[in-house]
């Protein structure tokens, strides 16, 4: 498929698809947007006593006073818009929320939110909502392939803030019922507004662009159905969002027609996505019997476009060691795991941490070193010198929980446990059933009052 085909008339194609698709598996979707839905609240809770949590739960106290939706980490109620902004910060504070190749960002922690605040409001069912995930994703992933997703990260923006506010948009005109007019504002409102740079990766700002994504989502819907306009076009035209946020031709193939596969990565480790096959690499020679007083040297190879977002080589707080393929590889070797715990500010600023960091390179190569010349999408290898001249490689391609290897029900339940777990939460039982069954919900103010009840037991 041609860019040309998929730009043109860019902006009527998706309110078509926000008005009228339906996943081809509509049981295997919704299976699947039940689990995000348990993944993404699970991620959000965790981060309750989170500095970036309090920091903007503090910063909009005020607006906090009643209302149709619920902030989740806190029982709180406000207006949707607001709940959207603050469910979609937690669910992404600690960089523990999935991933979708075909954005090459978080599409969860923007959908989840924006629905459950706008469903709460107008008071829909879990099984809408469902329905309505799908469209918001549909949409980011064809909106990704008509915008050359590669070369729009690349030049520096990060597309869980620039994707999603437009998805959302669309997942939310289906959840209200707007026109096709309507939903063209809906989504020439969103691209207006659209942003998010990748420099703030490491700081509190990052997870925020999931927040203002949602909350933009949100309220461009609820203006386009009361009569706000935007330009009919503006996804396509010479001044709107593709012009302004498409920097170069991607060497990727436009993937639209991956929009329905019902696939969605889930993190097993709380950080970048980009280290999590280096860090399966790791965690398998440490499982062996490799330790961290044995480590000479660490050398991960992968190809340039995996090495872009982690930024902080030699990270001096948790959220920089997020996004630090050195730290992360040091966090393996220490902790034996790559959990919440191993990336707090004092965590990251051991002494042995340190150390280990400063024995670590990355290398760029697009062809793996190690196993087949052959890779799709990305690749790790990890190759460690030991100080009594050993030298261990490991290559993983996907990491465990991604779509192609994905998580049981089991796991799910588990990584939800940890999560309430490590917010001092108990137990994870009453909520996964809940969440799991959202799609038999009358209205989902049911799932939203049980992610408040979780939320203040301790």
């Amino acid at each position: 498929m041609s860019t040309h085909a998929l730009t043109a008339g860019l902006t009527e194609k998706l309110a078509n698809l926000a008005l009228g698709w339906h996943h081809p598996d509509p049981d295997a979707a919704a299976t699947l947007a039940q689990h995000a839905f348990v993944d993404t609240v699970g991620v959000a809770l965790a981060a309750r006593d989170d500095a970036t949590v309090q920091a903007l739960l503090s910063g909009l106290a005020d607006d906090l006073r009643g209302g149709p939706a619920t902030v989740w980490v806190s029982g709180a109620t406000t207006d949707a818009r607001t709940a959207a902004l603050l469910n979609g910060t937690c669910a992404h504070a600690l960089d523990f929320d999935d991933v979708d190749d075909q954005m090459i960002g978080h599409p969860s922690a923007v959908m989840v939110p924006a629905l459950l605040a706008t469903g709460e409001e107008v008071r829909a069912s879990g099984a809408i909502i469902l329905d309505a995930y799908w469209v918001g994703l549909a949409a980011c992933r064809w909106l990704a392939a008509a915008l050359q997703i590669d070369s729009h990260y690349q030049a520096g923006w990060h597309s869980t803030g620039t994707i999603g506010a437009v998805g959302a948009a669309a997942a939310c005109a289906r959840l209200r019922g707007l026109t096709s007019e309507q939903t063209r504002s809906a989504l020439g409102i969103a691209g207006s507004l659209a942003a998010g740079s990748r420099q703030n990766f490491g700081t509190m700002t990052k997870p925020l662009h999931a927040g203002v994504a949602a909350s933009t989502g949100v309220m461009a819907a609820k203006l386009a159905g009361v009569g706000y306009t935007a330009d009919e076009g503006l996804l396509e035209r010479p001044l709107g969002y593709l012009a302004l946020h498409h920097a170069a031709p991607g060497e990727r193939e436009p993937a639209a027609e991956a929009m329905a596969e019902p696939q969605l990565n889930v993190k097993l480790h709380a950080c970048c996505y980009y280290i999590h096959a280096a860090a399966d690499a790791m965690l398998d020679l440490c499982r062996e019997g490799l330790r961290a007083e044995d480590v000479r040297r660490v050398l991960v190879t992968g190809p340039a476009e995996s090495f872009s977002a982690l930024i902080h080589h030699r990270p001096g707080t948790g959220l920089q060691g997020k996004f630090s393929m050195e730290y992360a590889m040091a966090a393996c070797l220490l902790d034996g795991t790559l959990g919440l715990s191993s990336f707090t500010d004092a965590a990251v600023r051991r002494t042995e941490a340190s150390r280990l960091v400063e024995a670590v390179e990355l290398v760029s190569s697009p062809t793996p070193p190690v196993g087949p010349p052959e890779w799709v999408w990305s690749y790790a290898v990890v190759t460690v010198e030991t100080h009594d001249g050993r030298r261990l490689e490991r290559r993983i391609d996907k990491p465990r929980g991604h779509a192609s290897r994905p998580l049981g029900v089991a796991d799910l339940r588990r990584k939800l446990q940890d999560c309430l777990s490590y917010g001092g939460l108990e137990p994870a039982g009453p909520l996964f059933d809940v969440l799991c069954g959202i799609g038999d919900r009358s209205t989902v103010s049911e799932a939203a009052a049980a992610i408040a009840a979780s939320a203040a037991e301790q």
